[in-house]
């Protein structure tokens, strides 16, 4: 006698109903539990970022030099009395980030009722003058148009190219690089030509670097290399002439080989336009 297999099949179909109905009722419980979490969790947010505890009776910011408390806290779009809790941490970072003058920062709570905005300044080094002036970190990194009251208080940079500026994390070309290291002599405490009396440098592929120093100003021919050891023969130089002041004045001077350096005189000397020494 052969089977019904028909039979079979519509005997198994309570057990198939009972598996689809208990399954829609765990996938309703879990959206009816997902929905009052969600609710609660929005409900929580708003209790927190409007609750009177967390308003901010201390708003901490360190790392001010050129920058002013008045100044972040603008950029930041932040004011005492803030909800600590409604501030987007990531958000204000990145306000501050925007600031031309600030180089890195960093926005933290202090629970209950204090931010803490920790800012590092960018540090200056020279005015670079491509067609267009800017001012230029200690890197060697572009982070700002120049303004009158940079060209005033730091050295021009002259000669120079886009193509031959630190870009994208790559590294600076030579002739930068020679740029760099006088400026960086420039910053050292007792250096014969400190940046604050250097006026301009100029870049020339061919004779290297020259530079225009004090109110006179004194034109100062580097050439290409050896800075150091040239400082050190220019402090020996000047040293001499100040104390002849009264005699002697120097137009310019070239060093371009430390060994043989040529001098243009002014003074008791002028009959002889040229000097080697």
């Amino acid at each position: 006698m052969r089977q019904n297999r028909f039979k079979r099949r519509r005997g198994n179909k309570p057990q198939h109903l009972r598996k689809y109905i208990g399954q829609g009722v765990r996938i309703s419980v879990g959206l009816i539990g997902l929905t009052v979490m969600s609710f609660a969790l929005i409900t929580g947010h708003d209790f927190f970022t409007r609750c009177g505890y967390f308003s901010a009776t201390t708003i901490q910011i360190n790392g001010l030099n050129r920058l002013t408390a008045f100044e972040v806290l603008n950029q930041a779009h932040l004011e005492e009395g803030v909800n600590i809790m409604a501030v987007n941490l990531s958000l204000t970072r990145k306000r501050l980030m925007a600031h031309p003058w600030i180089a890195e920062a960093s926005v933290r709570r202090q629970l209950p009722d204090a931010l803490e905005l920790s800012v590092i300044e960018q540090v200056p080094l020279a005015v670079i003058d491509l067609g267009r002036k800017f001012v230029i970190n200690r890197e060697g990194d572009i982070f700002k148009k120049a303004e009158s009251t940079d060209i005033k208080n730091f050295p021009i940079i002259s000669g120079l190219s886009y193509s031959e500026l630190s870009l994208s994390d790559q590294p600076v070309g030579s002739t930068f690089s020679s740029v760099l290291a006088v400026l960086q002599l420039g910053n050292e405490h007792g250096s014969v030509v400190p940046n604050s009396i250097l006026r301009k440098v100029h870049v020339d592929r061919e004779i290297g670097l020259t530079l225009f120093a004090f109110n006179r100003p004194l034109v100062i021919r580097l050439g290409h290399t050896n800075y150091p050891a040239k400082y050190k023969v220019l402090a020996q130089v000047l040293s001499y002439f100040n104390t002849h002041q009264a005699d002697l004045e120097i137009d310019w001077i070239d060093l371009n080989d430390p060994e043989r350096i040529v001098m243009n005189l002014k003074g008791e000397l002028t009959q002889k336009t040229d000097k080697e020494v």
